[in-house]
Order: structure tokens, then C-alpha cells, then sequence
């Protein structure tokens, strides 16, 4: 009975194990391998490189930031800054990829044939994509990174529910704040030093405008800013993307009763951040939301202020009372401790 009992047991065990390794085998097949921007996966890779700071934003939306082992200079985000540089995107140092044990390097098309084959013959794969210009590229993007990174289904899965809720959160932080609309305007320099704003129809117009105020170049179709447009607009808060930007306002008299100038309702915010379209791109938001709000509280103490200093100005004192002429004290009074008397005599 013992017997017949042991070699039942043996038989469900392997039994067991063989369901176990099945499911195992089940759930590698159903992921791996992949193919993505012509590049064939076989297995989950372990040790990443970013070349690309758009692309290293985005995997640490979707929370896969945790398989990088390195990334390029550009990748400077502050919450990637534990991660080792290695150099350049275009010409990175293909000794310290292979030392990190690299399986895949994801890259942009700023990487150098050289750089590329050196990779390659270190046994890594490199996966080339390109920047999004587009919200269907976008959510394409975040779709590949998390099928490169964790397979056809389950990564794909991840990537693109990434994508939903970065969407979903950029639209919660815009309904939690104040219902009062400002006008606001965002500014940068171009290479040649003139003044510019995002274009609509690109994605970082798209991304600044989730901050729910009024953009007072809303219909902006090329980039330059029209000063006579500023000028009328002049907006309530201005968001730019270096000190540079300021200097430019300042040193035009055309722009010195700009509202956002008279009231210091300015906030520097890079730019880069509004093209990486992850992290990034939503702290952006959040910076402007709360800017805004914490500014309009301040004003709106400062007014209230105002107008209790004038009203305590315009009314009497409360404690002014009309003068009162006391009546002499009598002669003796000084010598006569006890109660004193007052009486009327008639003449």
C-alpha cells in the first residue's frame, strides 16, 4: 500500500512539473521571440543602454528604466542620474556597453555605422527607432519600447496602457486645479537667437496646452513669435526655456508692460522636457499647474490685503472719541483724602 501510494505521489509530482514547465515554455513562446523596427529579440533582455533621452523617459513611464545599465550624455534626466553615462548617442564609448554586459541597445538614427557594427560584434543587439512627430507615432513608440523589452504581448500590453495613463494623468492634474483660465504663453530661442513657441499640431503644443489655460498662440502655425502679437496678448504667466529667453524680453522696450513682466509671473522650464513625452513631459505639466496655482493664491492674498488696508484708511478709528473738558478740581483736593462733593449754588 505504501508502495503503490509512493509511486502514486511520483507520478503527480511529475506530473506537476511537467504543467509547470509547460506554462513556463507557454508563457516564453507567447512572448519571444519579437520583431521590432526590424530587429528580431529572442529573449527578454536583462541589460539595457538608452542613446536616446526621449526613449529613456519613456521606459521609465512604463517601468522598464529598472533593465538600464547605461545611457547616452543627452540622457540627463535627474531621476536617471544613477545610471552610468557612456558617452555620446552618436559616438558612445562601445567598451563600457560591453562591459555592462549589454543585450540590447536601443538607439536613434544619430548613432555612427561605426559605433553600431563596434556593438554588434560585442554580441549586443541594436534596435534603431525614430523620434515621434506625431501622437500615432507616439503611442507606436511606447508600444515598441515595451514589446522590445517585454515581449509581444505582455510588453506590448505595457507599453501602449503606459501611453493611456500618461494621458489619463495629464488630464487629472488639469481638473484638480483652479477653474480660473489664465493666459499663458511659452517661449524659447532658436538657433539664430529669435524668439519662438511651440507650433500647433506638434506634440510638445500638444503636451504644454494640457496645462488647461488659454495659450495666446493657440492658432501659432510657424514658430517665430509675432512681437505685435505677444504684445497684445500679453499673457498672464510665461513659461521659457533659459534665462537667455528673459534677457531677449528685457532688452525689448516692446515687451516692458508684458503682464506676466510686471507681475515676475515667469517660470523657466527646459524646453527638452516638453519633447520627451514620459516623466518628463508630465512633470512639465505639473510644474505649470501648481506655479500657476500657488501665484494666483498669492495675488489673491495680496489684493485681499489691499483692499482691507484702503477700507481701514478710509474709515475713523474706531476708539476716537470727542474731546472732553474736565472740570477744575476743587482748591483743597490735594489735602483731602475723603469723598468729594459737588454742588450747584443758584444766584
Amino acid at each position: 500500500m505504501k508502495r503503490t501510494l509512493s509511486i502514486v505521489l511520483s507520478l503527480c509530482m511529475l506530473l506537476s512539473c511537467a504543467v509547470f514547465f509547460t506554462s513556463c515554455s507557454a508563457v516564453t513562446s507567447k512572448d519571444w521571440p519579437v520583431t521590432v523596427g526590424g530587429v528580431t529579440i529572442d529573449k527578454e533582455p536583462q541589460n539595457v543602454v538608452v542613446l536616446n533621452d526621449c526613449f529613456a523617459d519613456i521606459l521609465s513611464c512604463i517601468g522598464y528604466d529598472i533593465k538600464m545599465v547605461g545611457r547616452s550624455d543627452e540622457c540627463d534626466q535627474e531621476f536617471l542620474q544613477i545610471v552610468p553615462s557612456v558617452g555620446a548617442a552618436a559616438s558612445p564609448d562601445t567598451g563600457a556597453i560591453a562591459a555592462a554586459e549589454t543585450d540590447l541597445v536601443i538607439a536613434d538614427s544619430t548613432l555612427s555605422a561605426g559605433a553600431k557594427a563596434a556593438i554588434e560584434e560585442n554580441g549586443a543587439k541594436v534596435l534603431t527607432l525614430d523620434v515621434p512627430s506625431d501622437e500615432d507615432a507616439l503611442r507606436a513608440l511606447y508600444t515598441d519600447l515595451g514589446t522590445a523589452l517585454g515581449g509581444k504581448e505582455t510588453g506590448s500590453a505595457k507599453g501602449s496602457d503606459g501611453y493611456d495613463e500618461l494621458l489619463d494623468m495629464l488630464g487629472t492634474m488639469n481638473t484638480a486645479t483652479s477653474n480660473v483660465v489664465q493666459t499663458v504663453a511659452y517661449l524659447y530661442l532658436d538657433s539664430s537667437g529669435q524668439l519662438c513657441t511651440f507650433v500647433k499640431g506638434t506634440l510638445p503644443y500638444r503636451f504644454f496646452n494640457y496645462n488647461g489655460n488659454s495659450n495666446i498662440f493657440a492658432n501659432q502655425t510657424e514658430s517665430a513669435v509675432n512681437p505685435q502679437e505677444l504684445r497684445i496678448g500679453s499673457p498672464n504667466y510665461i513659461f521659457y526655456d533659459s534665462e537667455e529667453v528673459l534677457t531677449a524680453l528685457a532688452a525689448d522696450e516692446e515687451y516692458a508692460n508684458l503682464h506676466a513682466l510686471t507681475k515676475n509671473h515667469t517660470l523657466m522650464i527646459p524646453k527638452k522636457m516638453f519633447e520627451r513625452y514620459g516623466a518628463s513631459t508630465e512633470q512639465a505639466v505639473f510644474d505649470i499647474l501648481n506655479y500657476i496655482e500657488k501665484a494666483s493664491k498669492a495675488s489673491a492674498d495680496e489684493a485681499m490685503h489691499d483692499d482691507t488696508a484702503a477700507a481701514a484708511t478710509a474709515a475713523p478709528a474706531a476708539t476716537e472719541t470727542p474731546d472732553v473738558t474736565e472740570a477744575p478740581a476743587p482748591a483743597d483736593a490735594a489735602e483731602d483724602d475723603s469723598v468729594i462733593t459737588f454742588s450747584v449754588q443758584d444766584n
